[in-house]
């Protein structure tokens, strides 16, 4: 008799609950055969293959139409990216050479091209190149499948709400799943930056990432609930836990993407009438932008390095313009703050040369690059600079370590700024430029930044991975990503103190931003905006409303005084009880008369 209420712990990668029956998809497992074919052949299997890759195309661009209207057009652009794969004459040209030179079926040549390509790109640990590779194989099985006519062979729904389980999904996969009863994915592999995140993000999908136990305490058919909030999976939930979590979603608790639908205003005031400042993240245009701007909730972060995944080379200066000023003229006058890429050098492969790099994330990315590249980056802060001419722009600089970077920076726009002027080009001189504090130095020097810099944003998601030195995205390592230890608290704390003495505003844009354990204390150290995805505002805005600001200032500095991880854990925690239960006073004054 199967165990109930196995709980698996994770990593989000899209918050929500979903419910429902697993369904384990093991990656398409071609068995071709290697056939010597007559040279009267080698036509009709050429034929064959330029049949199946035009399929293929067609599909992707249907997938393309289908989720421009679901996602928007930037987030719907990952499908061009995988019909430039499937378009690729020269890795077709490879295939039909080996079809004539060998005389070998076209699913053969194909496949064996293949193989040559994966295990060129397998040579890079870079994770965005690892999500590359997730594409062409993608593209590839479709490909195959027409060839071997096998097609889709998805066309049906499921006949109940299924969460589907397997190493990765394509962006093509999750549009197609999501409109035939799927609630839910879990996954081995594609982190909350993954194309597969970004989707399911988008579509208000619950998705974790970890180790499933896939074929032992997972099979297809068990009943699962999955919590993308905080990466929880319940296998073999008991009828009292599945009732329980059923009623949170009734109450729409557990799904914020309706939740925000539904927002008519979003008013994240605390108790004694302070108000607090909330902002989106964004990484693409879409359809929620209207609604944003009707709440009157501006940019935090526009992540802008999806337009160089979308197509898989750098943008011009035009391209660029045009998304940045279109951004801006949306939400103007609300403040749209774009982040410059935060790419790492092995993904300008056209332009420097692939870069190989054992551990990428310590390596060559962010401003480092950018400020080494300035052919690319001048294209970039012209295209910025000229789309801040309405007033509402800011530029945010990733992954500065010193103060001498940021000089630099703040020289190259200057440069940009006269070049612009001479050619008679409308700008904001005064666009603010701010330092995204996600590296420990530069928690370490805020004081020398905070006196440069016109604004901070603590980026926390990777100023936990490089102080506690755990990967975010890796589920071995994830009990030590602890983003409420006392090291991190305090590089955060230092980093509000220097922008406040040196007056200027610091905002939160990490996860820890949209965590309802965190918003008091982070309110109580005074920061001045939170920025979340655009599904967890109304939640975090609800939350803020149940506790006083006075109690918050209390409640931080008390935390700030302890001395381990699980005493800070075990205070969150109290304070999140007490005010989940809405009761009147000080949850402040209730733990310490318990102490």
């Amino acid at each position: 008799m199967a165990k109930d209420n196995i709980i698996i712990n994770g990593v989000p990668v899209s918050g929500g609950v979903a419910m429902g029956e697993a369904q384990v998809l093991r990656d398409p497992m071609f068995q071709i055969v290697r056939r010597t074919i007559p040279a009267a052949r080698i036509k009709s299997e050429t034929a064959r293959l330029e049949e199946a890759s035009q399929k293929a195309i067609e599909e992707l661009r249907i997938a393309k139409f289908k989720a421009i209207k679901a996602v928007g057009e930037q987030g719907a652009s990952v499908f061009e990216a995988q019909v430039m794969i499937a378009s690729d004459r020269q890795f077709l040209d490879s295939v039909i050479e080996k079809i004539t030179v060998e005389r070998v079926n076209a699913e053969y040549a194909f496949q064996e091209a293949l193989a040559v390509t994966i295990n060129r790109l397998n040579d890079s640990q870079d994770q965005s190149l690892r999500h590359m590779i997730h594409d062409i194989r993608s593209v590839s099985e479709r490909v195959l499948s027409f060839m071997m006519g096998i097609g889709d062979g998805h066309e049906n729904g499921f006949d109940r709400p299924t969460i589907l389980i397997g190493r990765i999904f394509s962006p093509g996969q999750i549009m197609s799943y999501a409109k035939r009863n799927v609630v839910g994915f879990l996954t081995e592999e594609g982190g909350p930056t993954s194309h597969m995140g970004l989707i399911v993000r988008s579509l208000g999908l619950p998705a974790v990432m970890g180790d499933y136990s896939i074929g032992d305490d997972i099979t297809s058919g068990t009943q699962i609930i999955i919590d993308g909030n905080n990466g929880e999976v319940i296998i073999n939930p008991d009828p009292n836990t599945w009732r329980n979590y059923r009623r949170i979603r009734l109450r729409k608790r557990s799904q914020p993407f309706a939740l925000l639908l539904k927002s008519r205003s979003i008013s994240p005031v605390c108790s004694d009438g302070r108000k607090i400042k909330l902002a989106a993240n964004l990484e693409v245009p879409g359809s929620l932008d209207e609604h944003l701007v009707r709440l009157g909730i501006g940019v935090g972060l526009y992540r802008t390095e999806f337009l160089y995944f979308s197509k898989q080379s750098f943008p011009d200066e035009e391209e660029q313009y045009d998304v940045y000023y279109g951004i801006a003229r949306k939400f103007n006058p609300l403040p749209v703050t774009l982040r410059t890429f935060d790419l790492g050098g092995d993904k300008y492969a056209k332009e420097l040369g692939r870069i190989s790099e054992d551990n990428p994330a310590l390596g060559w990315r962010g401003i480092r690059v950018s400020l080494e590249s300035p052919k690319m980056f001048r294209t970039q802060l012209r295209a910025m600079l000229r789309a801040s001419v309405l007033g509402n722009l800011k530029i945010l600089l990733p992954m500065v370590s010193d103060v001498e970077e940021l000089i630099a920076t703040l020289d190259f726009i200057e440069k940009t700024k006269r070049e612009l002027k001479r050619a008679h080009i409308d700008y904001d001189d005064n666009v603010p430029v701010g330092v995204m504090i996600e590296v420990p130095s530069a928690a370490m020097s805020a004081d020398y930044l905070a006196e440069k810099a016109d604004f901070f944003s603590i980026g926390t998601n990777d100023l936990i991975q490089y102080t506690m030195a755990a990967d975010r995205g890796n589920h071995r390592v994830a009990k030590y990503y602890i983003g409420h230890h006392p090291a991190v608290l305090q590089l955060i704390v230092r980093t509000i103190h220097a922008a406040h003495q040196n007056g200027i505003p610091v905002s939160i844009c990490g996860e820890m931003a949209s965590s309802k354990t965190m918003a008091p204390f982070l309110v109580g150290l005074g920061v001045d905006e939170l920025s979340m995805s655009p599904t967890q505002l109304p939640v975090i805005a609800d939350w803020i409303s149940r506790f006083k600001y006075i109690d918050a200032k209390r409640f931080s500095s008390r935390v700030m005084r302890l001395g381990n991880a699980e005493k800070v854990s075990r205070a969150l925690k109290e304070a999140y009880d007490y005010i989940k239960q809405q009761r009147k006073g000080s949850w402040l004054d209730e733990q310490t008369r318990r102490r």
